[in-house]
């Protein structure tokens, strides 16, 4: 896949940026409140993602526009998204690529209007980290094990910790249970939020053919799903 911009380090200081092409970002890029966007198609997977942090990156302090999402962020290896905001989410919010052992940290931040789910998660062996006040609001799920990638065949790994959300769908998470996954959930917070209405640890048997995964149900404090339901709050 082709990109036509590398940022390496930048201090950005304007206020609206509309680009048609990937950005790619390596080192510290801070965005310094700036709203950026390339296109939307729906829930379309064949959209470029609007960032590509290579190993290593850290993007801060960025909106990406509504109407402009497109496939959000892909994390290629340890990333950190610091401060992002998503004003409508387009396909998904940000995507984990990374293989063993990385970790996609995702600090602060917002999400909005995810008809699907805010964090895809594909990258086998590696890590999604939630953390640090993140707010989604009228969203599918907040995150999801690929359910039926053709690299499926070993676990997969979420936490998440002091998230607060409002009008949650169809599930907080879903894990695929056959292949290890692991959800491990603290400080959560739900809008109106009572037992099973929404499901938070949604599992699931994962498969790499393409099928659509048969769900296991929703489960509380177990290998899989480590919440308990005081893990878990009204508000």
């Amino acid at each position: 896949m082709q990109y036509s911009k590398l940022l390496l380090g930048l201090v950005l200081t304007v206020s609206a940026y509309t680009s048609s092409a990937t950005t790619t970002i390596s080192g510290t890029v801070d965005y310094g409140g700036a709203t950026v966007g390339t296109s939307c198609d729906g829930q379309s997977e064949s959209q470029q993602p609007v960032f590509v942090l290579k190993a290593g990156a850290t993007i801060k302090n960025v909106v990406l526009k509504a109407g402009g999402a497109a496939d959000g962020i892909h994390c290629l290896g340890n990333c950190k998204l610091e401060n992002v905001k998503w004003a409508d989410v387009c396909e998904d919010a940000a995507t984990m690529k990374g293989g063993s052992g990385t970790t996609m940290y995702v600090s602060g931040g917002s999400a909005y209007s995810a008809s699907d789910k805010v964090f895809q998660h594909n990258g086998l062996g590696s890590t999604i980290q939630i953390y640090g006040g993140f707010y989604g609001e009228n969203i599918g799920k907040l995150y999801r094990s690929c359910g039926y990638c053709s690299n499926n065949g070993s676990a997969r790994y979420v936490v998440i910790d002091n998230v607060k959300l409002n009008t949650v769908n169809s599930a907080v998470v879903g894990i695929n249970t056959n292949y290890g996954d692991k959800a491990t959930i603290t400080n959560l917070q739900i809008k109106s939020y009572s037992s099973g209405k929404p499901k938070v640890c949604v599992t699931y048997t994962g498969n790499n053919t393409g099928a659509e995964p048969t769900s296991l149900g929703e489960k509380w404090n177990t290998t899989n799903c480590v919440v308990k339901t005081s893990n878990v709050t009204s508000y």
